[in-house]
């Protein structure tokens, strides 16, 4: 008979059960009548089998002896939870509590199926009921730490780590507490919960895949690779619970490419490995798409993360084709996460090929679908400033500035853009400002200095220069300027020692090329 015929079934029984059923302890087991006794025997053993079907028939018949016999409605009740039938097994749980009201088990087997029924709070009650009248029952407390990680992670620990104590080869318990570590930023602790895990069950993909998003949360790029790895075994195990699950770790590959492009923006990444890693991103694209071309959301976010990794290497006319997918991608009347990403990049793609009118509309799309981007409004200054119209990128980047008035490239740019208009000191009050805005970046002195230069202020440009060799010892740049600023001034002496680091700085690179062949 079919599990939906069995839970129909039970439906019947349980009510009549219900209805009939006196108010009293179950009997105890050796004084029940032998039929029930053999019928529930021979469905003890057909559960340890897995053979959940028969398993409810021979509970079925035990009950139908002797209704007030407990045992029998929990093993019913769980032969239905492993068929997932969980408020049919609920009802079974229920009817063991009602008749033994001591059960942990059966208070147990109520919360998992509450819980799986989204009802939270009576699971929770429940998890406290199993674990009052059972305090040594290893399941119980896993049970509970588990349905407390995300409501109080602090109160899981204590109840994870009875549980760890009672069965410490529990890797669930283990990644559970690492969870609730890492909840309250001891990730320390979370990942040493979660190596164990790993360490008692190595093929569990949410174990890797709990790991790569700590590692991830932390924001710390020498933890990258690790998370990487950590996706990595997350994909290799996955397998679909459901048939309707994706049969492949969909949301890990997204989760791999954005790790890899964080990693390949990191400017100590060589280039060789950067190159590497776009690649990987394409390749972590290729694999969404294949199981799901047209999806949205993870289709469009897997042609996103393509473009963005065909943009960086080069292939312009490949991102584009990548952006324009992943945002033809999107429903009518629906958003995306990537939508002002995607115009805002294929813009940056139309610019590169001097494309500079489809470039400014998609900058405009970018800017429509989010107010407060600056970026939008500084790329549209930079493709006035490409064609010579300096007015308009001046007010560009003027918009940009509005929206974001503590980010320095669109001051250093609408300075650049006066400079180029001969309004020297509007250059230099713009440089000012990404000044400070970034008080220690080298190069914003250095632009300050050559426009005092044009305005012949020689020592305010002296000042700026020095201020920008200050901030980069190795630029051998700013010392030539220092030293040529010197030089109008007269100051021939000091002009000198300017001029000899500049070229000890020249001279470095070559020497140090030299000892490497040596």
């Amino acid at each position: 008979m079919s599990a939906l015929k069995y839970s129909l079934r039970m439906v019947v029984v349980v009510a009549l059960v219900t209805l009939f059923a006196p108010a009293v302890r179950s009997q105890e087991i050796g004084a029940r009548n032998p039929d029930a006794m053999a019928a529930y025997e021979e469905g003890m053993k057909l559960l340890e089998a897995e053979n959940w079907d028969d398993a409810i028939a021979a509970f079925t018949t035990a009950i139908g002896i002797d209704n007030t016999f407990a045992e029998a409605f929990f093993g019913r009740g769980e032969a239905l939870r492993n068929l997932e039938d969980y408020q049919a097994a609920l009802d079974n749980y229920k009817q063991a509590t009602n008749i033994d009201p001591k059960s942990a088990k059966a208070y147990n087997g109520q919360a998992i199926c509450e819980k799986e029924l989204g009802l939270i709070d009576l699971a929770f009650n429940d998890f406290n009921n199993a674990i009052e009248l059972d305090r040594r029952d290893p399941e119980i407390a896993a049970n509970l730490g588990e349905l407390l990680v995300n409501r109080d992670p602090a109160s899981a620990l204590r109840v994870l780590d009875k549980a760890a104590e009672l069965d410490p080869e529990n890797a669930e318990v283990f990644r559970n507490r690492g969870l609730a570590h890492a909840q309250l930023r001891q990730f320390d602790e979370a990942n040493a919960d979660l190596a164990k895990a790993i360490e008692l069950k190595d093929d569990d993909f949410e174990t890797y895949a709990m790991q790569a998003n700590i590692f991830l949360f932390q924001d710390e790029k020498e933890l990258i690779p690790k998370a990487i790895d950590a996706l990595t075994n997350a994909i290799k195990y996955y397998e679909p619970e459901e048939s309707s699950d994706p049969k492949s770790y969909v949301q890990g590959y997204l989760l791999r490419s954005d790790a890899r492009l964080k990693m390949a923006s990191d400017e100590d990444t060589p280039e060789d490995k950067r190159e590497e890693l776009y690649q990987q991103v394409i390749d972590d694209a290729d694999a969404v798409l294949s199981e799901m071309p047209d999806t949205f959301p993870s289709s469009g976010q897997a042609l996103y993360r393509k473009g963005v990794a065909l943009r960086m290497q080069g292939l312009y006319g490949e991102a584009i084709k990548a952006f324009t997918d992943a945002l033809q991608q999107i429903p009518p009347g629906e958003s995306a996460p990537y939508i002002t990403n995607a115009y805002l990049k294929r813009g940056m793609c139309w610019f590169s090929q001097g494309e500079n009118r489809l470039a400014r509309g998609d900058f405009l799309l970018a800017a429509a679908s989010d107010y407060t981007d600056p970026l939008p409004h500084l790329w549209t200054g930079y493709t006035f400033a490409e064609e010579g119209d300096y007015r308009s990128a001046i007010e560009s980047y003027g918009e940009a500035i509005n929206k974001n008035p503590t980010f320095s490239l669109p001051y250093v740019n609408r300075g650049l853009a006066y400079v180029a208009l001969d309004e020297y000191q509007r250059a230099a009050d713009n440089f000012n400002e990404a000044i400070r805005v970034e008080p220690t970046t080298s190069d914003h002195f250095a632009k300050r200095g050559y426009a005092y230069m044009l305005m012949e202020e020689y020592d305010k440009a002296f000042d700026s220069f020095n201020l920008s060799s200050l901030y980069d010892e190795n630029n051998p740049e700013a010392f030539e300027a220092a030293a040529q600023t010197l030089r109008s001034l007269g100051r021939n002496a000091l002009a000198e020692k300017y001029e000899q680091r500049a070229q000890e700085l020249k001279e470095k690179p070559a020497q140090q090329l030299q000892d490497k062949t040596n």
